[in-house]
């Protein structure tokens, strides 16, 4: 099963760089991991509607409506914390702002990308995609190798494009364009 750690000594391996024990073991590794995990795993989750992230959440109505545009506001989910909303059950119509979502409906339905923080439900191919972005986060720190670094982006993002094609294969065919509609907004 992977961890934290884990990652991050794969993202590590692909640079030829020293392993880490932990994130915050006081290495230089360790220390530049420990300053990317969390905004990397968080982009990975975003680039798109991975099935180990997907939520479903009815909204919280807010008091305050919108001063203009949208009759509505709904906050949005905080447990686990909500990186992108894919859809909203009620209408096509809303729009993400800030920590909120407006729309002209009397609900508010959502199904979104969470935050993953147990890497334990991640899928291995997105174990590696994680480790490539993680890896080509960390390269320049590590090694002063613009050339090196250019790699691991590109392989980033391969990975990523990749892990997801996997992943948009596990769905039922009533979902099939769906997906690919919203692996194409990511």
């Amino acid at each position: 099963m992977a961890s934290e750690v884990s990652i991050c000594n794969r993202a590590l391996a692909l640079l030829g760089a020293n392993t880490i024990t932990s994130l915050t073991d006081g290495s230089t590794e360790a220390n530049v991991c420990n300053a990317v995990y969390a905004d990397a795993r968080d982009a990975v989750l975003r680039a798109f509607p991975w099935s180990c992230a997907i939520q479903r959440a009815t909204l919280a109505q807010l008091s305050t409506a919108p001063v203009w545009g949208y009759d509505k506001a709904y906050s949005l989910p905080n447990d686990p914390h909500c990186l992108a909303v894919l859809d909203l059950k009620e209408s096509s119509k809303y729009r993400v702002e800030g920590r909120n979502l407006v729309c002209n409906s009397d609900t508010a339905t959502i199904k979104y990308v969470a935050r993953i923080t147990d890497p334990g439900q991640f899928d291995p191919a997105f174990v590696f995609a994680l480790a490539c972005r993680i890896s080509a986060e960390v390269s320049y720190a590590l090694t002063q190798n613009r050339s090196l670094s250019s790699d691991m982006w590109q392989l980033s993002e391969n990975a990523i494009t990749e892990a997801s094609i996997y992943d948009g294969a596990e769905v039922g065919s009533e979902d099939i364009t769906a997906t690919l509609f919203e692996g194409a907004r990511a």
